[in-house]
């Protein structure tokens, strides 16, 4: 039986090839993920053990939260603290450090913003023992206030060389200095993307504003003493709210830290490369269910032979495992292209990663080959079954019998069962809202119920065609209908692609909808001032509104701040404003309380997080910051519309700054005066703030539709890492179609005979991959429809306030998946059209 599966498999190259490649670029989904993500890990774990190379023992302000060090909310320590390090015996060299906020500009004078990455500012060490891998590729360390090293990604961005001028923007606002160093970092370029600003260490905490500070001590042992020795002995010398680690442990934490968010980037590439497989299984499901109608005849000869059961199953099992292990190889070797390709794509969006080999992992290689193995050979399993009931008296048969079409009561009946309660679930979970688990429970068995009827949705389909269409597209229509089975497969195929993209379609356009209601509905301002790098990210220098604040034409100037904090051990956002003028500019929509009682010392909740606590106005509520710990605040009100705000916790500004280091602005809000001009007034506020150019001066449709913009680019992220699923799902309309010509050779052969054209069975064969391309669209698009919005009814308590679904985009999709449906049939129809009519005929 294996001899007999390899000349099967060999025999139909064509068909081999499209069913292998269906698997093969899920497989290469899931291994580039893996590649990826073991590949950064190891890159990270390489770059921070050789910044730390050079250093036993780092001091630094103890904390509650241990991400609190990666997010850069740290304490600083005092000055005085280097000095008691260094009296410790066994202590050969320390030294403080500080890091914060330091935006680059271009010589154009325009933000060197990196994507999504800290633009950062610190200080150097003048022992440079401490940092063996802070390496100068041209020029030296700076000695002077006026002087300056940038990271080597940054000045071969912007063009930067030894001796040139550059200008820097801080929290107390922006300073010029002479470039006098290029730094790397070991073999990289920068510190995964960010830009850095290096000083030495005096200047550094004066423009960072920690004078007589220091965010750590680095500290070298003496010769003949371990790190954890020094760490012990320096631990006993500290002052309360200081603490001792090695640097070993450091490095851990930062890669630990790494390997989370890596973590989470995996499991949404693996999500998606979950979607491809499934696609992939219809196809391979698809291809065996065709090929064993196709060899009924074949398979009746073997067990006339004396062939068992047992045996025609292991034989079609032996072809499915051959399939999947080939697939599997192919796919683990284009994991590692894609990978490759994902990573060039982080770099071109300033994602830049350390340099370092391909990671491929034993678990990467087993997962591979098990995947493709296992999802192959269970996908051929229920073909395989019907294959062994083939009686031997079949054999005996002058031709193979035509696809049975016929549809079973029981599956018309669940099929029907399921689909209703499917949706049922869908409209519960979109009238309840926040029914995040009913909603994908309903979707699984909606499209479970869609599986299940298919072959009904298919011959429903055809019949439609079929009435009062010309000849060509009636004869497609029943060819379908002859194997609904078949068509039906192919088309879920193509369902499971574009229900998911119309789900986030769905639920993009809400959230853009809700952007718009929240910030119309709640925003009072006329100008709103935000960080102009990615997404927002960054800050603003509290001088810009000092600035504004002067202004005659100005009413109300509001900053807005953002930070982390613990709540019952939860990490949450807050936000710290200003009260004298935060109903001038924002609408919160209170729903108890006043803004008279909101001072120092007490906070706005909102209603949601009041809620989840079980606090009302006058009660009290413990945050714990990672920089000063534990405090107790009051409700003075609650609130509803914590999306305009961005946080659930509310703080006065002063409390804000006693417990978060960091002073920048997330967002400025400004009121115009009365009888401001107001057009005029926003080219004054933005021709006031040049010397700031990394603010971004909008009004509120301005604002709008920049947030929209964001969503529309991550729908299209969305839409692209789908591309792959739908890629299959083509796959397998050209895979079924191929069959279906092989198939039918006899009958297209007499078509031929009796007078019809290559043109015409060209088109037949087009047609019938647009009425399966065409089932697989309507499909999905009601389906996605359907489960997007019950999930944007299900984020309801996540900001999505509004419902949006935009009909020409999905039914832009359903003209798409057409196109796809007549792309997909070139190469088919052109085979069918060229069948050798005296050969056809005679074709069993």
């Amino acid at each position: 039986m294996l001899t007999f599966s390899l000349r099967s498999l060999l025999a139909h190259k064509l068909r081999l090839a499209l069913t292998v490649a269906a698997v093969t670029l899920g497989v290469a989904f899931v291994s580039g993920s893996f590649v990826l993500s073991d590949t950064m890990g190891k890159a990270f774990d390489q770059l921070f053990g050789g910044l730390a190379k050079g250093t036993d023992v780092i001091v630094r302000a103890h904390s509650t939260d241990p991400d609190a060090q990666a997010r850069g909310q740290t304490r600083p320590l005092d000055q005085s603290v280097v000095d008691t390090v260094r009296r410790v015996p066994g202590v050969a060299a320390a030294e403080g450090s500080v890091t914060g906020y330091a935006l680059i500009l271009d010589k154009a004078g325009k933000p060197i913003q990196p994507g999504g990455a800290p633009t950062l500012g610190g200080s150097m060490h003048a022992d440079r023992s401490l940092a063996s891998e802070f390496t100068f590729r041209a020029g030296r360390a700076p000695a002077a206030p006026t002087e300056v090293a940038l990271d080597a990604g940054t000045a071969k961005k912007a063009g930067y060389r030894v001796g040139d001028r550059v200008k820097v923007v801080f929290e107390h606002g922006t300073d010029e200095f002479t470039v006098v160093g290029i730094v790397g970092f070991g073999d990289t370029d920068s510190l995964a993307g960010a830009t850095m600003a290096s000083f030495e260490t005096r200047t550094a905490q004066k423009l960072l504003g920690k004078t007589g500070k220091v965010d750590q001590v680095d500290v070298r042992a003496a010769d003949g003493v371990s790190a954890v020795q020094l760490r012990d002995r320096i631990a006993r010398a500290l002052p309360a709210g200081a603490e001792a680690v090695t640097s070993e442990q450091v490095v851990g934490e930062s890669s630990r830290s790494i390997r989370d968010g890596l973590g989470m980037f995996t499991k949404v590439l693996l999500a998606f490369a979950g979607v491809s497989l499934l696609v992939g299984s219809f196809v391979i499901w698809n291809t065996f269910s065709v090929l064993v109608a196709q060899r009924r005849r074949e398979v009746a000869l073997l067990r006339a032979v004396g062939a068992t059961r047992r045996q025609v199953l292991g034989g079609l099992i032996i072809e499915a495992g051959i399939i999947g292990l080939v697939s599997a190889g192919l796919g683990l070797a284009a994991g590692i292209g894609l990978a490759a390709g994902l990573r060039t794509m982080l770099d071109a969006v300033g994602m830049e990663v350390p340099t370092t080999s391909p990671v491929i992992a034993a678990r990467t290689v087993i997962v591979a080959l098990l995947i493709g193995v296992v999802v192959t050979v269970v996908a051929a399993v229920v073909p395989a079954l019907a294959a062994t009931r083939v009686a031997p008296v079949e054999a005996l048969r002058e031709a193979t019998p035509a696809a049975s079409g016929r549809i079973g009561t029981a599956r018309r009946l669940l099929g029907a069962g399921l689909l209703t309660a499917g949706t049922a679930g869908l409209v519960a979970a979109a009238v309840v809202k926040n029914q995040g688990g009913l909603t994908a429970l309903s979707a699984l068995v909606a499209f479970t119920g869609l599986v299940t009827a298919g072959p009904l949705l298919a011959r429903a389909i055809a019949w439609a065609a079929d009435r009062g269409r010309p000849g060509g597209w009636r004869m497609a229509a029943r060819n379908i209908g002859r194997a609904p089975q078949r068509a039906a497969a192919t088309a879920l195929a193509l369902t499971i692609g574009l229900a998911v993209v119309c789900a986030v379609s769905v639920t993009a356009a809400s959230t853009k909808a809700s952007v718009a209601e929240a910030v119309n509905g709640g925003n009072r301002s006329d100008l709103i001032l935000r960080p102009a790098a990615a997404m927002g990210t960054g800050g603003i220098s509290p001088a810009v509104a000092d600035i504004l604040r002067g202004r005659d034409d100005l009413a109300a100037v509001m900053e807005v701040r953002f930070s982390h904090a613990k709540v019952n051990g939860a990490s949450t956002n807050v936000a710290g404003v200003e009260t004298g003028t935060l109903d001038r500019v924002m609408n919160l929509g209170l729903a108890s309380g006043s803004l008279a009682g909101f001072r120092d010392g007490t906070l706005l909740l909102s209603t949601k997080q009041a809620q989840a606590l079980g606090a009302k106005v006058g009660d009290t509520v413990t945050l714990t910051f990672p920089e000063t710990g534990a405090k107790t605040f009051t409700v003075a009100a609650t609130f509803e519309r914590d999306s305009l705000v961005g946080a659930g916790y509310v703080l006065t500004l002063r409390d804000y700054a006693s417990n978060v280091t960091s002073r920048l602005d997330a967002a400025i809000l400004v009121k115009y005066a009365a009888g401001a001009d107001q057009a005029a007034t926003k080219a004054d506020v933005t021709k006031a703030l040049a010397a700031y150019p990394n603010v971004k001066v909008e009004d509120q449709a301005e604002f709008v539709k920049d947030q929209q913009a964001h969503v529309d680019q991550m729908l299209g992220l969305v839409t692209a890492l789908l591309l792959l699923a739908v890629i299959v799902a083509v796959l397998g309309i050209i895979n079924t179609l191929v069959l279906s010509v092989v198939e039918r050779t006899r009958e297209l052969g007499l078509l031929r005979a009796v007078g019809a054209t290559r043109r015409q069975v060209r088109a037949m064969v087009r047609r019938e991959s647009v009425l399966m391309a065409l089932l697989g669209a309507l499909a999905g698009v009601t389906l996605g429809t359907g489960a997007g919005v019950a999930l944007a009814r299900s984020l309801a308590d996540q900001g999505i306030s509004s419902l949006s679904v935009p009909v020409s985009a999905l039914l832009g999709y359903v003209v798409v998946a057409a196109l796809v449906g007549v792309l997909a049939a070139v190469g088919p129809a052109r085979r069918a059209s060229r069948v050798d009519v005296l050969k056809a005929i005679t074709v069993d």
